[in-house]
């Protein structure tokens, strides 16, 4: 088994692991296939998957945290240890492999589960691993790695003079959006009733309580049919969707009711799983754009409110040059978060978006 060196780095390590991978590769590569069942296919397409995602990361993540020789030579600590873990791991799993190649016989199944298991753990270190770099170089920002793509990503459509509405230029904001997001991390069930988004960059978790399925929109932009009657006074209820993992749809959107200027876009409407009622959440990439890496050891990340950090560039009142506005701080969690946006950033509500459309 490999052993601890005061030369190891990122890069050292991760190499040492893809050369498992391709010890592993070659290994059923070189097997005679004649006496194959179902179970040696699958455990080679494995392995190759698990190749293929490791150089995939490696190659997106070392843009993110200055190149490639940055990302390479890095010696944090603790992705030291996980990496050394995660080698050591591959390393006995791949010796499996050897031993069944002198020995003969059906392979065990179980490996592939194995295979999958280090696939996922490889995974989510090199997202940490990067994740560190991020971290160690901001110095006026809180967010994780994973929260700053999900924020550039928004900012860049702030930043677009013109929204295409009529070509489903909204949708197309979402989808961007919760791309992104499912790129950093995933959606889980948390208990019985939340939802759980966990950022590979960090760990991190945020958690929407008592909700059935994440919305998949902002309610400003909800794809159920606007209506323009001048007696509306709320908005069509959206069809929750069909899985936990936001999935909208790329059909194109009808044009929603104007929005006031600078009006905060926060809200979506979920349903609760305990009584599967409506309620009013976060939408998921405004709280996932906004976190950071969990504090002191604990799991759930902080969450910092992006409109207080926008206001924080100017005084709070314009003829007053040196009274600058300045946030509350971090959140603690989702619910604190929401109950901060609703009073001090309230978004429009359902009858004065109808009142708007009149």
């Amino acid at each position: 088994m490999s052993r601890s060196t005061a030369a190891d780095s990122v890069g050292s390590l991760l190499a040492e692991i893809a050369n498992f991978l391709v010890d592993g590769v070659r290994i059923l590569s070189l097997s005679d296939r004649r006496h194959w069942g179902p179970d040696e296919h699958e455990q080679l397409r494995a392995l190759e998957d698990a190749l293929d995602e490791a150089k995939k990361d490696f190659q997106g993540l070392a843009p993110l945290v200055n190149g490639q020789s940055h990302y390479e030579n890095d010696r944090s600590h603790d992705s030291l240890v996980a990496l050394r873990q995660l080698r050591n791991n591959f390393s006995a799993h791949i010796g499996c492999l050897k031993d069944w190649s002198r020995l003969g016989g059906p392979i065990d199944p179980a490996w592939v589960r194995d295979t999958q298991a280090l696939q996922r753990d490889l995974h989510r270190a090199q997202y940490r691993a990067a994740g560190r770099i991020f971290a160690s170089g901001q110095e006026s920002s809180t967010r994780c790695l994973g929260a700053f793509l999900v924020y550039r990503q928004q900012r860049a459509w702030r930043n677009r003079q013109e929204l295409s509405v009529e070509e489903g230029g909204y949708q197309r904001r979402h989808l961007e959006e919760l791309r992104v997001c499912n790129n950093v991390g995933g959606f889980h069930r948390h208990g019985e009733e939340d939802i759980a988004f966990i950022c590979d960059f960090c760990d991190g978790h945020l958690i929407w309580e008592d909700l059935d399925k994440m919305p998949s929109v902002r309610t400003a932009h909800d794809n159920s049919i606007w209506t323009s009657s001048p007696t509306a006074t709320t908005l069509p209820l959206a069809n929750p969707p069909p899985a936990n993992q936001p999935s909208p749809s790329p059909s194109p959107s009808p044009v929603p009711p104007a929005q006031r200027p600078g009006q905060p876009q926060w809200q979506a409407t979920g349903f609760s799983k305990s009584q599967y009622e409506q309620k009013q959440v976060v939408f998921a990439p405004v709280a996932i754009a906004n976190h950071s890496v969990p504090i002191g050891g604990g799991w759930q990340s902080f969450i910092t409110c992006p409109f207080c950090e926008d206001d924080t560039d100017g005084p709070r009142d314009t003829d007053d040059e040196e009274d600058v506005w300045r946030p509350e701080g971090l959140f603690e969690d989702v619910a604190s978060f929401q109950e901060h946006l609703e009073w001090q950033h309230p978004a429009a509500t359902p009858a004065e978006s109808s009142c708007l459309v009149m």
